[in-house]
């Protein structure tokens, strides 16, 4: 096929006319869509050419920002549990000190309570012998009394009281030294 035969077939109606297109207005069409596209060529494919790589150099910063913030959030959330782990150790060591202090205290006050009852049991000690020294003393003289009136009646002779409390209280000792 010719474009000869079709531009014969076309001034008689053929084969162009019998698909309804007429040859002329579809060669100004074309020379009409030609300069448009040229027109875009020169002026509007560029600035479309250059908006569509703004927006993609926009595109790709968004997505190498979210890539950097993806990583920056990694890494944070890293830190994040570093230093949650620093936390609990330092609060696991404040409580092992708190509790070594409180061990120290504890001992310290029992420490403190033992000694005191030491004190205590020794202050008792201390007045039970002086109430003991105190009731051999009233004993002893307890005793030189009812010997000096015993020995009185005993004797019944004429020695007067003053020796016979010496020789009593004599007695009396020489008896409390060997007893000790």
């Amino acid at each position: 096929m010719n474009i000869s035969f079709f531009l014969a077939d076309a001034g008689s109606g053929g084969l162009l006319g019998g698909l309804g297109i007429n040859l002329w207005s579809f060669i100004a069409q074309l020379v009409s869509f030609g300069i448009v596209f040229w027109i875009l060529a020169k002026v509007g494919f560029p600035i479309i050419q250059r908006t569509l790589e703004q927006r993609r150099t926009i595109i790709q910063t968004g997505i190498e920002n979210a890539e950097q913030a993806k990583n920056d959030l990694a890494e944070a959330t890293k830190r994040a549990e570093q230093i949650q782990l620093e936390a609990r150790r330092q609060a696991q060591d404040i409580i092992a000190q708190a509790q070594k202090i409180a061990e120290k205290e504890a001992l310290r006050i029992q420490e403190e309570a033992q000694a005191r009852a030491a004190q205590i049991e020794e202050q008792q000690v201390a007045r039970i012998q002086q109430e003991a020294a105190r009731a051999r003393a009233e004993l002893s003289r307890l005793v030189v009394n009812l010997s000096v009136t015993a020995a009185g009646q005993v004797i019944s002779r004429s020695v007067d009281t003053k020796d016979n409390r010496r020789l009593v209280e004599e007695f009396v000792n020489a008896s409390e030294a060997k007893v000790q």
